[in-house]
């Protein structure tokens, strides 16, 4: 078995990579060509954890099983895929196998970084939530998805015990839990305001409450439009914690990774994050536990649904042996390994799988289900880089000048339309 390439591309080398080129040689990837294909993924497979050990063996076994293709991952970080795929489409070198954010799937396809998908894509028609929201402006299908995740409210019970607080079911409670969290010496809220990481903890919040609300995001010409009287409901509870005095005193530079690691490490009483996350912070902190997202005011606790997807880059000369890979990473046996680290499969016939039987697959069955019942898919804007750093820098405000939840509203939206 050939061995597959691991680069680690930083973001000296991503520029590079765009400059001399990234593209397999021409050929149709037929099963008789030797192919090599391109893919950029920000998990590194040389490391020791789950989701890593777990991309390791499906390329390894997509390449036993396909002997001429030859898969060269380079590992390029998140925020560095936004900035650069855009260059490569421009200069016509984007990676056969580009993975995507859901919400960012609009704004790379119309910066032409896509190719549409092949008549096979399709034909499959177990995917657990809809995907016809991961198209082109055109209505062509250039994404599928890999894994679904939505919001999940996460807490220390540890410390709720400790505080004699019971598991908050509304956003109100939440507000006054936390603030006792954080008069006993804990961050009572994890959140963060800073956009170095794409804004990512602040604007799936967002996009995971705008959902309860049914809330529109953006208008009919894509324009950011939420600054309404019903999505007041969320800047008010932002305002609200800090009022209480619940996020941390470095909640302008927090990102994902800092909340991460403070419930990780029992100084975050609660959070709001993706349920990707469960597995890797209870292998960690078995005392966090999770649940619904807190109630909304109409009683309304389904988020949005929302995750990582793979589509066939533009310029690729190679989108037979591209989707090939693709079909594989999102069928049965891949996702079932995917599924050890905590990550949701897409299709049914995944859940037919052995793993799905034993006890260390509990978990994720049970994510899974409350994916199914508590969030549903939307459809995003191709502005909504610029609406989740909207959202940060509001937030910074909020924090830092004191403004009110009207004002963080329409602080965020004239930011994401200026």
């Amino acid at each position: 078995m050939r061995k597959t390439q691991w680069g680690v591309l930083a973001v000296a080398t991503a520029a590079a990579l765009v400059l001399t080129g990234c593209t397999a040689p021409a050929g149709d990837g037929g099963q008789d060509e030797d192919v090599t294909l391109t893919y950029w993924d920000f998990i590194d497979p040389s490391q020791d954890n789950a989701r890593s050990v777990a991309l390791k063996e499906n390329i390894e076994a997509f390449e036993t099983a396909n002997p001429n293709i030859d898969v060269q991952l380079e590992v390029v970080s998140y925020g560095d895929m936004i900035s650069r795929l855009p260059q490569a489409a421009a200069a016509g070198q984007v990676p056969d196998v580009v993975k995507m954010y859901t919400p960012l799937v609009a704004q790379v396809a119309a910066a032409g970084v896509y190719q549409p998908l092949p008549e096979a894509a399709t034909q499959i028609d177990d995917w657990l939530r809809p995907i016809d929201q991961l198209v082109d402006a055109e209505g062509n299908q250039v994404a599928v998805p890999y894994e679904y995740r939505t919001c999940a409210l996460f807490y220390n019970q540890k410390i709720l015990d400790e505080l004699g607080v019971a598991v908050p079911t509304t956003w109100d409670e939440l507000v006054d839990a936390a603030a006792k969290a954080s008069a006993a010496g804990y961050v009572g809220f994890g959140s963060g305001f800073s956009d170095v990481d794409n804004s990512a903890i602040i604007s799936e919040l967002f996009d995971c409450f705008m959902a309860e609300l049914d809330q529109p995001i953006v208008d009919k010409d894509g324009k950011a439009a939420f600054a309404t009287a019903k999505a007041e409901e969320y800047s008010q509870f932002l305002a609200d914690l800090r009022d209480a005095g619940a996020y941390s005193s470095s909640v302008v530079a927090d990102q994902y990774s800092t909340v991460t690691d403070g419930l990780s490490n029992g100084t975050v009483a609660f959070g709001v994050l993706g349920t990707h996350r469960v597995v890797t912070i209870q292998s960690v902190n078995p005392d966090v536990q999770w649940t619904n997202l807190p109630a909304a005011s109409d009683g309304s606790q389904t988020g949005a649904t929302f995750g990582f997807t793979f589509g066939i880059g533009s310029s690729s000369t190679h989108a037979e042996a591209a989707w090939k890979f693709i079909e594989y990473m999102t069928g049965p046996e891949a996702q079932a390994r995917m599924a050890t680290g905590g990550e949701v499969p897409v299709r049914a016939a995944s859940y037919d799988e052995d793993y799905f039987s034993t006890p260390e697959a509990e978990t994720v069955l049970a994510i899974r289900d409350y994916v199914e019942n508590y969030s549903t898919p939307n459809t995003y804007a191709a502005n909504w880089l610029k609406i989740a750093t909207g959202l940060a820098s509001a937030g910074q405000q909020l924090v830092l000048n004191d403004i009110s939840a009207s004002e963080y509203l329409q602080v965020a939206q004239d930011a994401a339309n200026g």
